[in-house]
Order: structure tokens, then sequence, then C-alpha cells
């Protein structure tokens, strides 16, 4: 199974200036690892859960389209990601929009100056937000920024958000 694109453009080429491809191997083969692992017990077709990823923004939210890694994520951790129709990285998005696609599960995107726990409050608090799926039912996962972002610990965040959709699943 493959890994975030991020993941690998990071390593594989950095293996040979530093002259440590034996490590850099393995550890690339562990990443392949936990990514097939968490997509082989991942819900396909139409038993994945809708997902959106918030990022900051009262406003107007600002969240990943498809050329974005939480993209990549999500749709790894057997997600559907209700903004993959956005031909964007990073970009903001009318509540209404996520409103219409109700998702049943919020990604929070942890970092910067709005801790995870003061955006859960706000969606929780935010009223047009009272009828959306993940709302109604609590299902809001927290993820860091180096999840999302390039990085090595893009498969964990798959593996992570999997278990956490298979969980909200039952």
């Amino acid at each position: 199974m493959a890994l975030p694109r991020s993941a690998l453009r990071n390593l594989e080429p950095r293996k040979k200036i530093f002259d440590v491809e034996d490590r850099a191997s393995t550890l690339i083969t562990s990443f392949r690892k936990e990514v097939a692992d968490a997509r082989s017990r991942a819900a396909t077709g139409d038993d994945r859960l809708r997902v959106f990823l918030y990022d900051d923004g009262k406003d107007k939210p600002l969240t990943s389209g498809a050329y974005a890694g939480p993209h990549d994520i999500i749709t790894k951790a057997g997600g559907d990601h209700i903004m993959k129709d956005l031909k964007d990285s990073w970009t903001t998005v009318g509540w209404e929009t996520v409103v219409d696609r109700d998702p049943e599960v919020i990604v929070i995107n942890d970092y910067g100056d709005t801790g995870a726990d003061e955006k859960r409050k706000f969606l929780k608090s935010y009223k047009p937000l009272a009828g959306v799926s993940a709302i109604k039912n609590d299902r809001i996962v927290v993820l860091d920024y180096v999840d999302l972002v390039e990085s090595p610990r893009n498969p964990a965040a798959i593996s992570s958000l999997a278990e956490d959709l298979r969980k909200f699943a039952r």
C-alpha cells in the first residue's frame, strides 16, 4: 500500500545523502506496513464515514482540499474527505458547505494560538453546526499539525484516524 506521497518524498532522496540507506529502507518498509495494516481494516466504498478537516476560522473555516496532506491521511484511513472536490491545498469554505455535506466526523488540526479544546468548544457551540452528524454524535478527533503535514508521523496519523473511524462506525 502506498504511503502519503509526502512521507516518501522526504525520505527517499535523503537516505543516500546521509548514508543511511539501510535505516531509511527499514523505516520506509515499516511505514508502508503500518499504512497497509490500517487500510486493510478500513471501510471502503459507501461504508466510509464523511470526514471534515477543521484547521481554524470562525467566520469561514480553513480546511484542506485535495492537494494537502490531510486528504491522503483521511482517505487512506478509510474516510470520505468531504472537501475532496476542492482542487486546492489549504483553503477556506463557507460553513453552509460544511453543513450541506454533513460530516460524520470532524478532525481538528491542533496547532497555533487556538488550541484543540477551544476549537472543539467553538464547533460544539456554533449554532449552524448543531444539526451536523459529527456534532450531534460527538465524533471529533484531534490530530497534531505535524501529523497532518509532510512528516514521518503521517503513517501513525493514518493508523490512529483509521482506528477512530472504525470505532465510530460500530
